[in-house]
């Protein structure tokens, strides 16, 4: 039991440091769900290399430290879009990063209980795009 809190500590250290570093990837929103694991929304851009970076440099290991285990994550391909008057839909990265958006949230719709730990860092690379 100890271990588990520590770890939750250290996850949450972790994840509060590389969400400051990282904060033009959007936010990363966490907090403790009734499961009593630590919920973690990570809000990124299909198509920013930094986010790109954060997922494969830093999010892989909470899949490779068994660290997900104790986290509900939940991935939203949102980021930076922004939403106009007219209700048209505009990214950071151009209309290439909206149609991507839209196909892993639809994924992500679709296969809610798909997320299992990658077999390789590039294997994120490969599911963002």
């Amino acid at each position: 039991m100890a271990f588990r809190r520590l770890a939750s500590l250290f996850l949450l250290s972790y994840l509060f440091l590389f969400g400051s570093l990282f904060s033009y990837c959007s936010a990363a929103r966490v907090s403790s769900s009734a499961s009593g694991k630590v919920s973690l929304a990570l809000y990124y851009e299909t198509l920013c290399p930094y986010c790109s970076s954060f997922i494969v440099k830093h999010l892989a290991n909470v899949f490779e430290k068994g660290l997900i285990k104790i986290v509900d994550l939940k991935l939203v391909p949102y980021g930076n879009a922004k939403v106009g008057s007219n209700n048209t839909i505009t990214c950071q990265h151009g209309s290439y990063e909206c149609l991507l958006n839209t196909v892993e949230a639809c994924a992500i719709n679709v296969w809610p209980d798909l997320v299992r730990p990658p077999t390789t860092p590039a294997e994120f690379l490969l599911i963002n795009y």
